[in-house]
């Protein structure tokens, strides 16, 4: 069995925003935050899903993993184009 095979077995396919903030080592506002991170909002729900096949994707496509000073180091730029975080009391939106 692959490494790849193994580890697919132990993370679920459908990920709760918990699970994934766990596989990708973020938090958990971060993951609310990254609008590139691919998601899936349950229908008449505020809760989201992710998939593990997506997240892989999105991390091998490059986006986070920047090598600096022989180091290697994630760095999360902020989407300035997404406009305001969304926060729950509409009077801060």
């Amino acid at each position: 069995m692959t490494p790849e095979a193994a580890h697919s077995h132990t993370v679920p396919e459908i990920m709760t925003l918990a699970e994934a903030a766990a596989y990708l080592r973020l938090s958990k506002s971060t993951l609310y935050q990254r609008k590139d991170i691919p998601r899936h909002r349950i229908p008449g729900s505020r809760e989201v899903r992710f998939l593990r096949d997506e997240l892989l994707s999105w991390l091998k496509s490059g986006e986070m993993a920047v090598q600096s000073s022989g180091l290697d180091v994630l760095t999360l730029p902020l989407d300035r184009t997404a406009g305001t975080v969304y926060h729950r009391n509409p009077r801060y939106r």
